[in-house]
């Protein structure tokens, strides 16, 4: 009896559509690196608690594709084809402020911690999400909603205001597709399509 409770006890949470699928640009390893001790000097100074994403999870979000009970394959294979189409060249990513966005309604009242993130300048990130977009739209699947370009860095208590900080900037090469499995904090890399150089 006690193995099973254990058991019970070592299972982790997850949501009703726990299999996540979205384009994003992931920094290279040193950028990755230098942004999450931003992130770890940040929170210290500013006495902010809360749940820190990891280095090898730190990514700008470019299309939400769905949140699935069972991954469809045929939504990974159109967004493989839809990807295919995308030219493009390789371009900088720059972050200017940091702060939190306010969270999502909670699904049976409560609340959900706030997302402590770094801001991004639009220009050539909204250029490739646009072409995402038309490209998706192309191949079947429904258009992204209003896009924000942001890094998360964390998942915070409470509001943190906005505020302008010195650029921090990483070259953006390639673009990437991730199944995500949400509440077990598990990433699968799907495609990769390179961005040429400028």
């Amino acid at each position: 009896m006690q193995d099973q409770l254990d058991l019970f006890r070592d299972e982790r949470w997850r949501p009703r559509f726990p299999e996540r699928l979205f384009f994003c640009l992931l920094p290279d390893r040193g950028s990755a690196t230098k942004i999450a001790r931003f992130s770890t000097v940040f929170r210290r100074e500013n006495a902010i608690q809360g749940d820190v994403l990891k280095p090898g999870r730190l990514h700008v979000s470019l299309y939400h594709v769905g949140d699935y009970k069972r991954l469809p394959t045929h939504k990974v294979y159109a967004s493989e084809l839809a990807a295919r189409t995308i030219g493009g060249q390789a371009f900088e990513v720059t972050f200017s402020s940091v702060g939190s966005f306010r969270p999502a309604p909670k699904r049976g009242g409560g609340e959900r911690k706030h997302p402590l993130v770094l801001l991004a300048e639009a220009g050539s990130l909204q250029r490739l999400h646009e072409a995402l977009v038309e490209a998706m739209r192309g191949h079947g699947l429904r258009a992204a909603d209003t896009f924000k370009p942001h890094m998360t860095l964390a998942y915070c208590p409470g509001p943190v205001p906005f505020q302008s900080i010195g650029p921090i900037r990483f070259k953006a090469k390639a673009f990437t597709l991730i199944h995500s499995e949400r509440g077990l904090g598990r990433y699968h890399e799907k495609g990769r399509w390179p961005l040429a150089d400028a």
